[in-house]
C-alpha cells in the first residue's frame, strides 16, 4: 500500500496488498493464507500466481482492489477457496467444482498413483476401470487420460454431482471416452458387466466427527460427500460385498478411508474371499488407500 493526500483512498500494489491479506487470513485460522490470498488475486488480475512475483510493484485499479476485497471477506467466511474459484486442480487436470461436489484432495491422487500401478504391473488389455462416488468426475477423468485404451465408467447417485462431472469429462475432452451413469454402488447401469479396477471415494468420515472439521468443509462441503455412517464405512460395506460378483480375476477394489478404518476393512475383505494389498501413505504418512483383489 502506497500513501496518498488526505481524504484519498490508499494505493495497493500487488505486493503489499498479498500481505495484508496473507496477515488476515491467518488470524482467521486459514491453513494456507499466502496462497489463498495468491490464487484469489490472481482470479481478480487474471495472472497466474507465478507472474504475480514479477509485478509486486504494479498498482491496482480501485475496480480490481472492490473485487478482491469481496472474495476475500468470502474467503474469510471460510468459503473454501475452489468454491469461489469455481475449480481446482487434480492429477494436472483441471475441474470444474460446485457445491454439489466435494472439493479434490491430494489424497486422492494417491488412489490415481495405485490404481495407474496396478494397471502398469497387471497390462491387461482392454482394461475396464470403474469410478464409483465420481462426484465432479476427478478419479474417472485421471483413469481415462493415462489409460487410452482402457474402457471408463464413472457413477454418482447424485444427479448435480453427475451433470458436474459430465461438463468437467467434455471439458476434458473424455465424454465420448468416459460413460457417467446415475446410480447406487455397483447397481448403477454399467456397460461393462465386470471391471479390473473398482476406485471409490465415498463418504467415509464418521458422523461423529461431522462437527469437529473445519468450517470450511464441515459448512461448506455437501454433507452426502463426507457422511459415511457411525463409524465411516456405511457405503463401504455394501460395495465390498458386491466386488466379488462386479471384479474380473485378478481385478482389485481400492478405496480411500481414514487409518484407522483399515482393519474392519480387512476383516471384511476376508470375509469376502478378496485378498487385502498393502495399504498406500499420504503425503503425511498416513495410510490412506486400502486395497483388496479377486483371486
Amino acid at each position: 500500500m502506497t500513501g496518498r493526500g488526505r481524504g484519498e483512498p490508499p494505493i495497493w500494489t500487488v505486493g503489499g496488498i498479498l500481505a495484508v491479506t496473507a496477515e488476515f487470513f491467518a488470524s482467521k485460522g486459514i491453513a494456507s493464507p499466502r496462497l489463498d490470498a495468491e490464487l484469489l488475486l490472481g482470479r481478480v488480475l487474471d495472472l497466474p500466481r507465478v507472474k504475480l512475483y514479477i509485478c509486486f510493484e504494479r498498482e491496482l485499479e480501485p475496480g480490481e482492489v472492490d473485487l478482491y476485497r469481496e472474495l476475500v471477506r468470502r474467503r474469510s467466511k471460510r468459503e473454501p477457496t475452489a468454491y469461489i474459484l469455481g475449480e481446482k486442480e487434480f492429477y494436472a487436470l483441471r475441474f470444474a467444482v460446485t457445491a454439489d461436489v466435494l472439493i479434490p484432495r491430494p489424497e486422492t491422487e494417491r488412489l490415481v498413483d495405485e490404481a495407474l500401478g496396478i494397471a502398469a504391473a497387471e497390462k491387461r488389455s482392454p482394461l475396464n476401470v470403474c469410478d464409483v462416488g465420481t462426484g465432479c468426475g476427478a478419479i474417472a477423468a485421471a483413469m481415462a487420460t493415462h489409460l487410452p485404451e482402457a474402457s471408463v465408467e464413472a457413477s454418482d447417485v447424485s444427479p448435480a454431482a453427475l451433470e458436474v462431472a459430465r461438463r468437467n469429462l467434455d471439458a476434458l475432452g473424455l465424454g465420448s471416452r468416459v460413460n457417467a451413469v446415475l446410480g447406487s454402488l455397483m447397481d448403477a447401469p454399467f456397460r461393462a458387466p465386470a471391471f479390473d479396477l473398482i476406485c471409490a471415494n465415498l463418504p467415509y468420515v464418521p458422523t461423529g466427527d461431522i462437527p469437529s472439521l473445519e468450517p470450511d468443509v464441515r459448512d461448506y462441503e455437501p454433507g452426502t460427500a463426507l457422511d459415511g455412517g457411525p463409524d465411516g464405512l456405511a457405503l463401504y460395506r455394501p460395495l465390498l460385498a458386491q466386488a466379488p460378483d462386479r471384479l474380473k480375476r485378478g481385478g482389485t477394489v481400492l478405496l480411500e478411508c481414514q487409518p484407522d478404518q483399515f482393519p474392519a476393512l480387512e476383516e471384511l475383505a476376508a470375509g469376502l474371499k478378496l485378498t487385502p494389498r498393502a495399504p498406500a501413505e499420504d503425503l503425511s504418512g498416513r495410510k490412506r488407500i486400502f486395497s483388496a483383489s479377486r483371486p
